[in-house]
């Protein structure tokens, strides 16, 4: 019976780490989990990146369909996150046209720049050029040629969503918690 468990359970923990891509993060457990219909996100270090091309909405509505999907709007906090996001764009949604996702900042809550998804201020910027700060929520612009660049606009208009999760437990976390529970013995 243990042999059968761990058995089990590796599958598992395999089953995860080689399809990554179809999993998001549940809200109760922290585990990944797989959703129908799995949708495509892209994976560096613990975190989950989805290109919602396909919504079109405010940056309401943006936040929401993350939600619905146990994700956030992306909080894009180095150079590195943005170099890696756009770097994934590139083959996904390839050239000759723009798109224009939301992101988690904002200036709604406290009239400075924050990451809604976080708390935290701003830090490192990516601003393109027509950057002019009359805008509430803010929005990465991928063009093929010149980068994921930011713009902030008005919360009504019509983006698409990139979404984020943290991967904070494994099934491999849980694999100890699991086998220490029951007495194998009897």
């Amino acid at each position: 019976m243990r042999k059968q468990l761990l058995g089990v359970l590796l599958t598992i923990l395999f089953s995860v780490e080689i399809n990554a891509q179809s999993y998001v993060i549940t809200n109760d457990t922290g585990i990944a989990q797989s959703i129908a219909p799995s949708i495509p996100v892209e994976r560096n270090g613990n975190t989950l990146y989805y290109f919602g091309y396909t919504y079109t909405g405010s940056w309401l509505g943006a936040m929401e369909h993350c939600k619905s999907l146990n994700m956030d709007l992306a909080s894009i906090e180095s150079q590195e996150e943005n170099d890696f996001l756009y770097n994934r764009m590139k083959p996904f949604l390839g050239g000759g046209v723009e798109y224009w996702f939301w992101t988690s900042g904002t200036t709604l809550s406290s009239g400075r720049w924050i990451w809604m998804r976080t708390g935290r201020p701003i830090g490192w910027a990516n601003w393109g050029e027509g950057y002019v700060g009359l805008g509430r929520c803010l929005e990465v612009r991928y063009n093929y040629a010149s980068g994921l660049k930011w713009h902030d606009t008005l919360q009504n208009e019509g983006r698409h969503a990139l979404c984020e999760a943290k991967i904070t437990r494994t099934v491999a976390d849980l694999i100890p918690k699991f086998c220490n529970r029951w007495d194998y013995t009897k």
